[in-house]
């Protein structure tokens, strides 16, 4: 049997569409970009053919770029183009910040400049003016973004050096969610137990799931019933719900980091919620956990405007999904855990940001375990 011949640089392979619910189109092909290493790109539409339109106009962006070499003169601009066409392969809400870094802030405000022009002294005053007109995290995504494209310059010899590398480091006052006090914790349960509305949006066993792990809403709306095992009373989080323009919400097989990816032991009150809802059922063809009351996946910020508004009609403090990691964290400091259990059991790849930040890949031990069900109340 003759060896199937590799995809030639700067080509793709042959385009599948599926139909991933009535009216949403996917195609999908596998580009070979010019570091040889075959990536999947992808375009939804409301069609099958404007779904395969789409991602041929993606491909051919992708190879125009790809093919340009970069050069002194190369307009930032371009530079943009072909940073982003390297990119497409990654996740969707990946692809997304980069596109929006480089298409509407740094080629509206740059983009004429040639990579010659890049220097230090006029990307940092970039930089330093983004910072203060939108704010410090955009400007250190977008210098991150500008990094690797001044990266691919500097590798073509259209740069000595990348100039990112000399600019100014960006400082940033964290505030961060308030955490909940732990005497506090079970009666602000309660009182969510009593409100209808939370309850028409099956709202309830969603926060305290969130309040007896410290997973994060991302991670707890993407929960499926194979990653949770009942019997051992663990809960493996392997992936998490975004919003992806373009896509709506998809669920990632990945966590936010790979530190993200752990299992851990559940608290007895969770567990019993879990079984619970497990007998109950319901619409749910994905086989999620806390799906939506139709069945669907769980967008991680409609679900926080939904926590909000319960927290209004309550009047319950600002306390966001966030601030009940940060009581898990507290509650597991208190009961003697240490730096990288707790680190571990919230998904940190370091000890000294769970320790800096929240105290004010094994599995969580019965100690963590039981040391939540002494606050949660339920």
């Amino acid at each position: 049997m003759m060896a199937r011949p590799r995809t030639p640089l700067s080509s793709y392979g042959t385009i599948h569409t599926s139909e991933l619910s009535p009216g949403r189109w996917r195609a999908r092909t596998r580009y070979r970009f010019d570091d040889g290493k075959l990536r999947q790109v992808e375009r939804i539409a409301a069609s099958e053919a404007k779904a395969t339109a789409s991602l041929k106009r993606a491909l051919t962006t992708i190879q125009a770029s790809t093919a340009t070499e970069v050069k002194r003169e190369t307009l930032i601009r371009d530079l943009g183009e072909r940073y982003l066409a390297a990119k497409a392969g990654r996740a969707p809400r990946t692809v997304e910040t980069y596109e929006r870094a480089v298409r509407k802030i740094i080629i509206p405000r740059i983009g004429d400049l040639t990579v010659s022009e890049a220097t230090a002294d006029r990307l940092q005053r970039f930089i330093d003016a983004i910072a203060t007109e939108v704010g410090v995290g955009t400007a250190k995504t977008v210098r991150s973004v500008l990094s690797g494209m001044m990266g691919l310059a500097a590798r073509a010899d259209a740069v000595r050096h990348n100039p990112v590398r000399e600019l100014a480091p960006l400082e940033q006052k964290a505030t961060g969610a308030t955490p909940i006090p732990l005497a506090e914790l079970a009666g602000i349960l309660a009182k969510l137990r009593s409100d209808s509305r939370a309850h028409d949006l099956d709202l309830v066993d969603l926060v305290e799931f969130v309040a007896g792990t410290g997973v994060r809403i991302s991670e707890a709306c993407g929960l499926a019933w194979d990653d949770v095992d009942l019997g051992a009373g663990t809960a493996t989080i392997r992936a998490n719900a975004v919003r992806a323009t373009g896509h709506g919400v998809i669920r990632q097989q990945h966590t936010k980091t790979d530190a993200g990816t752990r299992r851990i032991r559940l608290p007895g009150g969770v567990l019993g919620i879990l079984g619970d809802r497990r007998v109950r059922g319901g619409p749910n063809p994905h086989g999620l956990v806390f799906p939506t009351v139709l069945g669907n996946l769980r967008d991680p910020r409609n679900t926080a405007r939904d926590w909000a508004q319960a927290r209004t009609r309550l009047g319950i403090e600002d306390y966001s999904f966030h601030s009940f990691r940060k009581t898990v964290a507290t509650a597991l400091d208190q009961a003697g855990l240490t730096a990288r259990d707790i680190a571990e059991y919230l998904g940190h790849a370091d000890p000294s940001l769970t320790m800096g930040t929240y105290m004010s890949k094994t599995v969580g031990g019965t100690r963590a375990a039981d040391a939540l069900d002494a606050v949660l109340g339920i």
